[in-house]
């Protein structure tokens, strides 16, 4: 294999993981944390949304779950394109006819294959390493365990995610302060009991 292939696969790989990382800090930035509830106006917090998903007959993917079914279909499908490619390869030097540059190429065939299958289980051993071993699955990259994004805001058990129901009945107005981890709204801008 040479040399640039292997630079331009290691830079994909830098280019996702850098990508990967400011999705997951983007993602933790549009939330705000207020712990006051009750004392700020309604007219400064965000506004609910209440969704109920066992309605949906499906989990709605979080980042996490769609950067880790990424990760594991990014290996698959490069596995089966190592295999593929093995087999284009002894498929040519079959059919060569015994022709030596026909043997030639399909044995750079044969061989960029299996570098390429021992580059792919490699890096999945490194991998499986760092998050099984080395980080004792607290870190997780996508393969043997979901991808960890990290927050920016951390919450304590303690802390209120204020926003304020809005009636769909009347005109969208505004509704009743609820703390959006425990309550859930209703159609007429109150709080669930």
């Amino acid at each position: 294999m040479k040399r640039q292939t292997i630079v331009n696969l290691l830079s994909a790989i830098f280019i996702v993981a850098v990508f990967s990382l400011l999705l997951s800090v983007s993602n933790h930035v549009l939330a705000a944390d207020n712990p006051l509830c009750v004392a700020s106006p309604k007219t400064d917090m965000a506004a609910c949304e209440s969704i109920d998903t066992g309605s949906l007959g499906f989990k709605i993917p979080s980042l996490g779950d769609i950067l880790t079914f990424a990760i594991r279909a990014f290996f698959a499908i490069a596995g089966i394109s190592a295999l593929f490619y093995m087999l284009l390869g002894a498929f040519g030097w079959v059919t060569s006819g015994g022709d030596k540059d026909a043997i030639g190429a399909a044995r750079e065939k044969i061989q960029a294959a299996v570098v390429g299958m021992i580059l792919i289980v490699a890096v999945l051993a490194v991998i499986w390493t760092l998050e099984q071993v080395i980080f004792k699955r607290r870190i997780c990259l996508g393969l043997s365990c979901p991808v960890t994004l990290p927050g920016i805001i951390e919450t304590t058990a303690g802390d209120k995610f204020c926003c304020v129901c809005i009636n769909r009945l009347n005109d969208n107005k505004l509704g009743d302060r609820i703390d959006a981890r425990t309550d859930k709204c209703l159609q007429d801008g109150t709080k669930a009991p």
